[in-house]
């Protein structure tokens, strides 16, 4: 899979930021010895700057050590990072906007997408002034065209929560009547709609149910597949089977469904297998679980700068199980008695 050039971006950010771990700082230092930076006011060439970013696509996928004697002094460094900085702009304008002009020639919508394949929370601000969290592996994307004018469209993979500003349309004439801007998630058939709210939605491809939390004001949702329509109050919950198009509303605390936004792990009625994939996800852990053990089993809990293997054994320990360590891999049994 190709090394999205944002994601180096965003290293040179933490960098800044001194947020680096030392693992993090080594890559930099990798990357920063292929350049030649000795002259601050050298012009480069897009031959140069190609090959540039070639190179580190090459370091990214396959970085070897650095000696030390190679290794660069912080101040040094700082200003590499800038200069790597301007060269990962320019490759990001070129990964970008080559595809965007083959989207012009034929007649596609220009889509814009944004990402979080990044540990932590990526918070984002729409063109109405909207409020976006993002969580770890969650994609938006919407176009920007045909954004804030009959509606406010957008479509969610993964978790987002969602701070919606109320935009009213200007009348169409005198005696008209002033309406609202739609606001729309869309995520698989399943649509959100909204006109001013804060609100929380799980839709991860992987998983088998579409979850969406009202924290205040009001939502209609729309089953494309079903035509079928409900609307939502605060501290409520709409659970979406995807495999038999079926929901269920019920009640949630809404001052649990942001949580996450806080750095919380948290589950709402999860099925105890999706929150098991959830750990292994974020903490980047093998997991291997039998369905038959966990079947029609559920989890609400949150937690918060706990290792993961509390976070397992306490959600494990209310349904009769536990694990154990197999080499590298951690299996899901049942508990001794």
């Amino acid at each position: 899979m190709k090394q999205s050039p944002m994601s180096v971006e965003a290293l040179i950010q933490r960098f800044r930021n001194n947020e680096c771990t030392p693992e993090e700082i080594e890559l930099l230092q990798q990357w920063v010895t292929q350049l030649d930076v000795s002259g601050s006011s050298a012009e480069l060439s897009n031959e140069h700057l190609h090959a540039i970013r070639d190179r580190m696509y090459r370091q990214i996928t396959g970085a070897r050590q650095v000696p030390e004697r190679h290794r660069l002094p912080y101040r040094r460094l700082l200003v590499a990072a800038s200069w790597l900085l301007l060269i990962v702009s320019t490759a990001v304008l070129y990964y970008y906007l080559r595809p965007a002009a083959a989207q012009h020639h034929t007649g596609h919508p220009q889509l814009t997408v944004i990402e979080n394949n990044l540990p932590g929370i990526r918070r984002i601000t729409l063109p109405d002034g909207s409020q976006v969290c993002l969580n770890m592996h969650s994609r938006l994307e919407f176009d920007p065209a045909q954004f804030n004018k009959k509606e406010r469209l957008l479509k969610l993979s993964g978790e987002g929560f969602f701070e919606v500003v109320s935009l009213p349309v200007a009348p169409s004439g005198e005696g008209g009547t002033q309406n609202k801007v739609p606001f729309i998630v869309e995520t698989g058939s399943l649509r959100t709609r909204v006109l001013g709210t804060a609100f929380n939605i799980e839709a991860y491809d992987h998983e088998s149910e579409v979850r969406v939390s009202l924290v205040h004001g009001k939502i209609a949702l729309d089953d494309t597949a079903t035509d079928m329509t409900t609307e939502l109050s605060p501290n409520h919950s709409l659970r979406y089977s995807k495999q038999s198009q079926s929901w269920q509303v019920m009640p949630v605390e809404a001052a649990n469904v942001a949580l996450w936004t806080q750095g919380y792990l948290v589950f709402n009625e999860v099925p105890l297998q999706e929150a098991i994939k959830r750990i292994g996800q974020r903490y980047q852990v093998a997991i291997e679980c039998n369905p038959a053990l966990v079947q029609n089993k559920r989890i609400t809990a949150s937690f918060h700068n706990i290792a993961w293997t509390a976070i397992l054994e306490n959600i494990l320990f209310v349904h009769d199980l536990q694990y154990r360590k197999a080499g590298d891999k951690v299996v899901i049994v049942e508990a001794k008695r």
